[in-house]
């Protein structure tokens, strides 16, 4: 069966929180947040307020949020959206955010999540998946999916996630 699914990376530009505000600052960048938009039309990441990892519905104003989709094997969906389910509850990683966003040296707790960390992971898992399975459907997908072979999640901002995510959509749309 080859069908896909669509999934979405949207990304928060509306007025924002005070934090929100220094996120933009120091990232230069319109964006604080990101949320994965999952194929049932629940959202997962990071909950901008309480900072636990949640999957659930969202009201989605398109004024304040910039969306990147993405259609991906139906099979690699639902496994990442499983795996979704298990990070439910966990805590915000907030060594990442110091030692991986602020002082750029990488280091994050490996069971803990922030927005970007997490929505850069599942796609990360996605291409791990359809790379291990050697199956030759998946080739179109590693190749546009290339970079998140690459990446280390943890080193990701909002907007550093973002900008891969318009050069992985263009390049599709081309």
């Amino acid at each position: 069966m080859n069908t896909t699914k669509s999934v979405s990376i949207v990304f928060y530009k509306g007025r924002g929180t005070l934090a929100e505000k220094l996120i933009r600052l120091w990232t230069k960048s319109p964006y604080s947040h990101c949320e994965f938009r999952r194929s049932d039309g629940l959202y997962h990441s990071n909950d901008r307020f309480n900072f636990i990892s949640r999957t659930e519905r969202l009201e989605i104003n398109p004024n304040d949020w910039e969306v990147c989709e993405i259609s991906l094997p139906s099979e690699i969906i639902e496994r990442v959206e499983r795996r979704q389910l298990r990070k439910n509850g966990t805590a915000y990683d907030w060594m990442g955010i110091v030692f991986s966003q602020v002082f750029r040296l990488g280091l994050h707790d490996k069971k803990r999540w922030f927005c970007s960390k997490s929505n850069a992971d599942d796609l990360a898992y996605a291409y791990r998946l359809m790379q291990r399975s050697k199956d030759k459907r998946y080739e179109g997908y590693l190749e546009e999916l290339h970079i998140f072979g690459k990446i280390t999640p943890q080193n990701f901002s909002p907007h550093q996630l973002y900008t891969l995510m318009q050069s992985i959509t263009h390049s599709h749309a081309s």
